[in-house]
């Protein structure tokens, strides 16, 4: 046999080899995709809508009504001002996000969105989650308590080796 013809052959094997391989995997990721189906579409074909299958079993209004913009004002020696939050549902958990700096002036600055509050169980009243505090430019995830006031105002407490505190959040 020519060398071209073996090497011609040997191109062949291995690209139906690998062509293989990428089917198998890409038909054992299509199992895990929820799909929906909508009424109107006949049923050979299919929708997918995996965001909104997710967000249709885990609505509850007895606890949802945490979602949205939220303020705490801060005086410590580091920041006199107010903090904005974005609280949003993702999955079982209430993940809060810093969105804006404001300053005792009232001057704003958008703030990078990071995950400052995880509430991983919240009952419409109480609940419990990981806060995210930094100390000496440090840092720290630590278990925190959120006792509902009213529907437009809880308080979240937290104690960490003695250092504790407890906020206020207002609702935007």
């Amino acid at each position: 046999m020519k060398d071209s013809t073996l090497l011609f052959r040997s191109l062949a094997a291995i690209i139906f080899i690998t062509g293989i391989a990428h089917l198998a995997s890409y038909a054992s990721q299509k199992d895990d995709i929820n799909y929906s189906y909508d009424e109107s579409i006949d049923s050979n074909q299919k929708k997918i809508f995996p965001e909104e299958e997710k967000t249709k079993s885990n609505n509850n209004p007895d606890t949802d009504y945490i979602v949205g913009k939220w303020k705490v004002n801060y005086n410590v020696e580091d920041f006199n001002g107010a903090i904005f939050y974005n609280i949003k549902k993702e999955g079982e958990y209430f993940n809060a996000y810093t969105y804006e700096y404001q300053d005792k002036n009232g001057n704003s600055e958008k703030a990078i969105g990071l995950k400052t509050l995880v509430i991983k169980s919240f009952d419409g009243y109480q609940g419990k989650g990981v806060y995210s505090i930094e100390y000496e430019h440090q840092q720290y995830q630590v278990d925190c308590q959120i006792d509902m006031v009213d529907k437009n105002a809880f308080k979240l407490s937290y104690d960490y080796y003695g250092y504790s505190d407890v906020e206020t959040w207002q609702r935007q």
